[in-house]
């Protein structure tokens, strides 16, 4: 827990001052986790003594599905609508598809893939992918796009501490022990509880306005998408049999454990502004 402190206090500031920098400090951002991911998701793969070539293709396929969908969404930042959008995220979905498929169709051993499986791990690497691509589509959307990305993160990051604080002091029923054992009802309602007095506030700084049916649905949502994409890594982490998805940040584990929840609402909280007009 002290390291888990410690790694929150340096890193959170660091976050949002790249934010706050301007788009290039985001992109920064983004290229770290895509690269950190890439190779954390690569390490899920059974370990041997040396890499065949096989496997090199398989890790520079993964690079490509998770660096692929930021590289187009920053090439038609300046382009991209509300009716537009869907059409590239199912393009990107496809691109990602056809790309793994094609890089590991003549190479695929049953046995590489023998934990996961290997549509379970082209559909988490290509959901990573997705999710980080939505960075920069979120920071360039309008007038506002800093400060509706700096909001969905300090929701995630106060989801996830109230979550860790309260169910480690009352969590007693747990929601999918099998998956996350660590999950309990009681810390997932006080993150969620948590979130209506840090979004009124990061809207009263912020200047974010909006009707409270609005926030009330983007609260709920969040709650929501903040514990599946918890779920959903905390899932492939028990097909690949590791129980953390990396060593890069102390207390937290992989890039993966720490983002997981960020980038499954990303995604979300994107499609949100854009449908509800926020």
């Amino acid at each position: 827990m002290k390291n888990r402190i410690i790694t929150s206090i340096i890193g959170i500031p660091i976050i949002f001052i790249l934010i706050i920098w301007n788009i290039i400090g985001l992109l920064i951002l983004c290229s770290i986790i895509s690269l950190i991911a890439s190779y954390e998701i690569y390490k899920m793969l059974p370990a041997k003594k040396t890499r065949t070539i096989t496997e090199k293709i398989i890790f520079l396929n993964i690079l490509i599905s998770i660096c692929l969908p930021s590289i187009f969404s920053i090439f038609i930042i300046n382009e991209i609508s509300e009716y537009s959008g869907v059409l590239f995220s199912i393009y990107i979905v496809f691109v990602s598809l056809s790309t793994l498929v094609y890089v590991t169709i003549f190479s695929y051993k049953k046995e590489i893939f023998q934990n996961i499986g290997f549509w379970k791990f082209w559909i988490y690497t290509t959901f990573i992918g997705l999710c980080i691509a939505h960075f920069p589509l979120l920071y360039n959307h309008e007038s506002n796009g800093e400060s509706l990305t700096i909001m969905i993160i300090g929701l995630t990051f106060t989801f996830d501490i109230f979550s860790l604080l309260i169910g480690k002091r009352f969590g007693k029923t747990k929601i999918f022990p099998r998956i996350s054992p660590n999950k309990s009802l009681q810390g997932y309602i006080g993150g969620f509880i948590s979130l209506f007095p840090i979004l009124f506030l990061l809207q009263m700084i912020l200047g974010i306005s909006s009707s409270f049916l609005i926030f009330f649905i983007l609260i709920i949502t969040i709650g929501f998408s903040s514990l599946l994409g918890d779920l959903y890594e905390s899932y492939i982490k028990r097909q690949a049999k590791i129980k953390d998805s990396g060593s890069i940040i102390p207390g937290h584990g992989g890039i993966l454990d720490r983002t997981d929840s960020i980038l499954s609402n990303i995604i979300v909280f994107y499609w949100i502004v854009i449908w509800l007009k926020i």
